[in-house]
């Protein structure tokens, strides 16, 4: 059924009526006797049989000019009518699932090889590819079909989660206005469904076509879904997707030798265990799940951990055993001297020391210069000379500590004691205070100084506004503020107390801790532009992407990347596809209906009739 694009064009048929009105009109006719022509009159049956011919010949020139103009009028309407179309033969985008779950096997055959020759099979036309992974990845664009084949036959699945639903809206823009199709190859395992089919829906409203491939397969799996790290312990968490009880043993290994095992451990059906091992081991080493099932990305654990060293301490006081000290000694990550002042060089062990060879040094509760077993007058100038020179040191609060001579010690300006029950809060969310991230304000005090921070200091917690902790470079050293009074306040008598000092002298010391060195898959950094060593390969770049489980070199350190996602882990689930009820085939052709324009082969016609009439003038002798 033919269509007219341009219904308005109708309006150019009014051109037709000048033309028939400027043809038809004709000169009035006058009679005249011309004597030299007379002789024609004698013939005169002879004369009407030429009138006849003349008159067919005219008319024949007007119809040829008004079937040419009534061509040009068709043309501008736009005629054309509906033809089937194969928009395969166009553009084909596929969108591959490169997730963890892809991994998973049956039969020897891995899902992301059966994805693989399913993408084979729908390659035509100009074909491009994205990579679903944790973001989507173009890999390929509008190549043939023999530069897409070999690209697919170098793909490997990633170790991250699937985001199908961006990488079809890309997919969708990478396609814009062309003709063509996006073929979708998952397993559909870790995604959100009615989202999935929504998007869906969205692109066909558009007249997108759009095809599902369903991979899946009946894998089973236990793996190891997440993982807390500490400095000194490790512990792990295993689910057991399968229907049945499962018996696992994790061994951490180092250098290619088990140096600590579970056990035989039996998980419930559906069901998650923990595990703890006490230490973790210096550099690289790695946790593994035995015995082996579909999917091995969660069966391993990788490991790195900074190499360790004990931060030495000095703790200057006065008082005997105070919760400070208790705290200290609490931690497997600091060596601790306690001294009582006047003497610095003897510990409270009665062994000799060297004060100022220790990384940080403590202040708290010293009695001052004058008093019973008080500082030295000199002790504040050696501890300024120990700051500049690059030591850390601490300053605790206490009733007279404005009354010292602090030499240039002093990062906050201490004011008038206040003596009022008050909450202290957190300012900033560190290294150092990520422990009271869920708990702003984790303690109250009913004693404490009026203080303002001076230039250059940071004030990491406080009590209505008023500096309670606070921090600022020195020299080469720094000095940290230590606002609570711990007889008047909550705070020591907190679980939260010892955790606190511990992270603060780490934090003092720039000691590095463990669980910057491990990450999930699927996160970005930027660094500067340098030689990446990653898992599978080594490049140069400044943004480094862990899509792999596995060990990450880069700015001379090693970082380790694991998957620890228990949703893309469960590979035993059905896909959302037949969650949904929804249909997984492609079809070999996609056929749709496509508009075909007859205006130019209308223009060439007219074009060929216009030649013919200057042909036909010429031939007639009016040229």
């Amino acid at each position: 059924m033919v269509e007219y694009l341009n219904s308005i064009g109708k309006w150019a048929l009014l051109a037709l009526i000048p033309f028939i009105i400027l043809y038809l009109r004709k000169p009035k006719p006058q009679d005249r006797i011309i004597p030299s022509l007379m002789f024609i009159l004698q013939d005169k049956k002879q004369s009407k049989r030429s009138a006849i011919f003349r008159r067919f010949i005219a008319n024949f020139l007007f119809f040829l000019q008004l079937l040419a103009l009534i061509g040009l009028v068709y043309a501008v309407m736009e005629p054309s009518f509906k033809v089937p179309y194969d928009v395969s033969l166009e553009n084909t985008i596929i969108v591959l699932d490169a997730s963890a779950s892809m991994q998973a096997e049956d039969g020897g055959k891995t899902r992301f090889e059966e994805a693989i020759k399913e993408a084979n099979k729908v390659l035509s036309g100009r074909n491009s590819i994205i990579l679903a992974e944790h973001i989507p990845l173009v890999v390929l664009e509008e190549e043939d079909i023999s530069v897409a084949a070999d690209i697919l036959g170098s793909l490997k699945p990633k170790a991250t989660i699937t985001n199908l639903g961006d990488a079809m809206l890309l997919a969708k823009d990478m396609l814009g206005e062309r003709p063509g199709r996006i073929v979708v190859i998952s397993d559909f395992n870790s995604v959100d469904g009615s989202d999935l089919l929504v998007v869906k829906r969205t692109l066909s409203s558009e007249e997108i076509i759009i095809n599902f491939i369903d991979v899946s397969n009946d894998a089973e799996n236990a793996g190891i879904t997440s993982l807390d790290l500490r400095k000194h312990s490790i512990k792990i968490y295993v689910k057991n997707f399968n229907t049945v009880n499962k018996q696992i043993t994790l061994k951490l290994i180092k250098d290619k030798k088990s140096i600590s095992e579970s056990g035989k451990i039996t998980v419930l059906p559906n069901s998650v265990e923990t595990f703890i091992f006490d230490d973790v081991p210096t550099g690289l080493s790695e946790i593994q799940l035995e015995p082996k099932d579909d999917l091995m990305v969660d069966n391993t654990v990788y490991l790195s951990a900074p190499l360790k060293s004990k931060v030495n301490v000095l703790l200057i006081t006065n008082k005997r055993t105070p919760n400070i000290q208790d705290a200290l000694l609490a931690s497997r990550d600091i060596s601790l001297n306690v001294v009582n002042p006047p003497v610095l060089t003897v510990n409270t062990q009665g062994k000799k020391i060297e004060p100022f060879q220790h990384d940080v040094i403590v202040l708290h509760e010293i009695n001052n210069v004058g008093r019973r077993d008080g500082i030295l007058p000199g002790t504040f100038k050696d501890i300024s000379n120990f700051v500049k020179q690059g030591g850390k040191l601490i300053i605790t609060a206490q009733d007279d500590l404005d009354k010292f001579a602090r030499e240039d010690l002093d990062i906050v300006e201490l004011k008038k004691l206040q003596q009022s029950t008050q909450k202290v809060c957190m300012d900033v969310i560190n290294e150092l205070t990520k422990d009271f991230a869920n708990n702003n304000c984790f303690a109250t005090t009913s004693k404490y100084f009026s203080t303002t921070a001076k230039k250059d200091t940071i004030t990491i917690a406080s009590i209505q506004g008023i500096p309670a902790f606070a921090v600022k470079d020195h020299y080469k050293g720094k000095i940290f503020y230590y606002g609570i009074m711990d007889e008047a306040s909550d705070f020591s008598s907190l679980p939260a107390y010892p955790i606190f000092w511990n992270s603060l002298i780490n934090f003092m010391e720039g000691t590095e801790d463990v669980r910057d060195f491990n990450t999930k898959t699927g996160r970005i950094i930027t660094i500067n532009e340098q030689k990446v060593k990653t898992p599978s390969s080594s490049l140069t770049t400044s943004k480094v992407i862990f899509d792999e489980a596995g060990i990450y070199n880069f700015n001379g350190k090693n970082f380790a990347a694991n998957l620890l996602d228990a949703s893309e882990s469960d590979v035993t689930k059905l896909s959302v596809l037949e969650a949904e009820g929804a249909t997984g085939e492609v079809l070999s052709e996609q056929g749709v209906e496509k508009n075909f324009s007859i205006s130019p082969v209308i223009l060439i016609l007219v074009f060929i009739l216009l030649l013919y009439e200057v042909w036909y003038v010429k031939r007639r002798g009016d040229l």
